[in-house]
């Protein structure tokens, strides 16, 4: 069996193809050619086409073929080209010389297609030196072209070859985060809808969550004996952040409990459903997803952890799903402690399975309430757009920060030095509940904005000097980061982040630039430019001048800001709709307002109100 080859293909001609792949597709726009560029495109705008999208998908996954069964269905020379098109995006997104954790993935996803692909010996050896860079890279149109003219394929759609890889995958019970970039970047080159794809997911998370699971008396038996040969130890480190047994198994790989599944064939076909009912594969419940446990939802810090006083993690969303998103505000100025830290998130719409973290709300209600009396009322409109076009310039380290400006700035520079010292502790800690897996072995994206970047920036940089935090943090997005833009700081949290690390950022942001004012000349902060890494392909740069105006609209703007970046949300609604328009008709107004004449005000004059004050 022979397929043409080319010369070695760059990174330049993958992408190519997949815009070729893409262009075949009959929505061309709803997918980003690249895993390095941004997030596939999806709006739940429109209930219609995601509910003609889930009746295809739940049709098609009704009758999910398992590698054995590809193995018939499929010509030699589609599976060849099939496992060398995920060889080539292996090698070309992960393998690393001397990077021994990125090519260990490689090495045990490659085992994976081997398998999943049934191929002679003679042809696996040949994909494991192609893999090493012993051979040229094939042609990835040909490889395309010869997969997509398969009669199986043509008469069932490349759906089948992704879902089969992902049923392959899970029932081992980890889903690593890599494993998911890659099935991404494959669904782009053959012209899948990532909304298909997700479909599949969600149709396999409610098969194994609402089906019938019963644990076996044996495999009980032989939970209960495991159990009683761990240290004491590590029972402490599990309890300490909630309850022992409820969380062991998600805690220790799931792999004791193996759970029997009951009614599985019914929705994803017997031969897919005999491969997560064995001992291994039925394990993903609590391993892959931690819902056998308490989880990430019941979360929360018992004991005060060097000066965090809060920190729980709280639920967005109330259904389940294969990849989870953790969304971290950077203030809050909702009096309403209930739902301070959702009201932000609330048109978020990236997972089934939405989290918020509930950090030191006390002090970011502080920073809230100090950043809106500066804008609002301390500092004139005239002064704030002086600041912003010099700011867009570029000049700001060149001119005196007007006196009025000057004089108030201990009311806000108090509360961000605590947030920010806390934001990365707070970052660290994180860091430790990730690493124990609280949400189970499933990919986790990290949203955040201001401080809350600041958190997650932190989370990744403790995450980075531990060998075992590979292959948890799928995707990232950092909005307006209070923190440095040092490209070899950045390269280092890239390592234990598997897709793409986002960085929004927006040139007139002088607020935050007033807030590092004593920062040297040399220190760049991520939040108001891009960070220059020429060799890391994982950073990307977002420039959100055209809509955040200034540091308060990643909060007040939010939606529209994720929007940008291409983070799935949901349409505003009436009420949301409203208040944006009250806020841009406020900002509107201000222009009127006359400026503050500084020689009469002290710093004192510009505290913000007390409660009592407010009365």
């Amino acid at each position: 069996m022979s397929l043409p080859v080319s010369a070695v293909a760059s990174t330049s001609s993958l992408e190519k193809m997949e815009n070729m792949a893409n262009s075949r597709s009959s929505s061309s726009n709803d997918f980003i050619p690249s895993r390095f560029t941004s997030f596939p495109m999806r709006s739940a705008a429109s209930p219609v086409s995601e509910h003609a999208l889930a009746m295809a998908s739940r049709r098609q996954s009704a009758q999910l073929p398992t590698s054995a069964e590809l193995k018939n269905h499929l010509d030699p020379a589609t599976r060849f080209a099939v496992a060398d098109l995920l060889v080539t995006v292996l090698k070309l997104d992960f393998y690393r010389t001397g990077d021994e954790k990125a090519n260990k993935f490689c090495k045990s996803a490659l085992d994976l297609i081997i398998r999943y692909c049934a191929l002679p010996e003679k042809t696996n050896a040949s994909l494991r030196a192609h893999m090493a860079g012993e051979h040229p890279t094939e042609d990835i149109a040909s490889l395309i072209s010869v997969i997509k003219s398969d009669p199986y394929i043509k008469e069932r759609g490349c759906i089948v070859l992704l879902s089969s890889m992902l049923v392959m995958a899970i029932e081992g019970g980890d889903y690593d985060s890599r494993y998911r970039v890659m099935l991404r970047h494959i669904s782009a080159l053959l012209g899948v809808l990532w909304d298909d794809f997700e479909v599949v997911e969600d149709t396999l998370t409610d098969m194994l969550i609402s089906e019938q699971y019963v644990e076996s008396d044996d495999s009980k038996l032989r939970r209960e004996r495991s159990q009683k040969m761990k240290k004491i130890k590590r029972y402490m480190m599990i309890g300490a952040a909630g309850g022992v047994g409820g969380v062991l198994i998600g805690l220790t790989g799931g792999l004791a409990a193996p759970l029997v599944a009951a009614g599985a064939g019914v929705v994803i076909g017997t031969g897919a459903a005999a491969g997560i009912a064995t001992t291994a594969g039925a394990a993903v419940l609590g391993s892959a997803f931690g819902v056998a446990g308490a989880g990430l939802a019941g979360y929360k810090m018992n004991k005060r952890v060097g000066a965090i006083e809060e920190f729980q993690v709280e639920t967005l969303s109330d259904e389940n799903s294969l990849h989870v998103v953790l969304c971290v505000s950077g203030w809050i100025d909702d009096e309403n402690n209930e739902t301070a830290f959702h009201q932000q998130w609330r048109h978020l719409w990236m997972s089934k399975e939405q989290y918020t973290l509930r950090y030191e709300s006390k002090y970011l209600l502080e920073l809230g309430k100090a950043i809106d009396y500066l804008m609002s009322f301390a500092v004139s409109y005239a002064i704030q757009h002086t600041l912003m076009e010099t700011a867009l310039a570029g000049l700001m380290t060149a001119i005196a920060w007007p006196v009025a400006l000057l004089s108030c700035s201990s009311v806000l520079d108090n509360p961000w030095n605590v947030c920010v010292s806390r934001a990365a502790e707070v970052g660290e800690h994180l860091a430790e509940v990730l690493l124990t897996r609280q949400h189970g072995k499933r990919p986790i994206t990290l949203i955040g904005f201001s401080l809350g970047a600041r958190v997650i920036y932190h989370c990744l940089l403790s995450m980075s000097k531990r060998p075992d935090a590979v292959g948890i943090i799928e995707d990232v997005v950092l909005l307006g980061a209070p923190v440095s833009a040092s490209p070899s700081q950045w390269k280092q949290i890239c390592t234990v982040v598997g897709g793409r690390v986002i960085n929004g950022y927006c040139t007139s942001d002088w607020l935050l630039k007033f807030l590092y004012r004593t920062m040297s000349v040399q220190f760049t902060i991520a939040g108001t430019g891009p960070v220059e890494s020429k060799f890391e392909r994982k950073i990307v740069n977002f420039n959100l001048s055209h809509i955040v105006k200034g540091h308060m609209d990643y909060s007040k703007k939010l939606t529209e800001v994720l929007e940008a970046v291409g983070v799935k949300v949901t349409p505003h609604s009436q009420e949301s709709s409203e208040n944006l328009k009250k806020y841009e008709e406020a900002q509107e107004a201000t222009e009127t307002m006359a400026p503050v004449d500084a020689g009469t005000k002290t710093a004192e004059s510009f505290s913000p109100p007390s409660k009592s004050d407010e009365a």
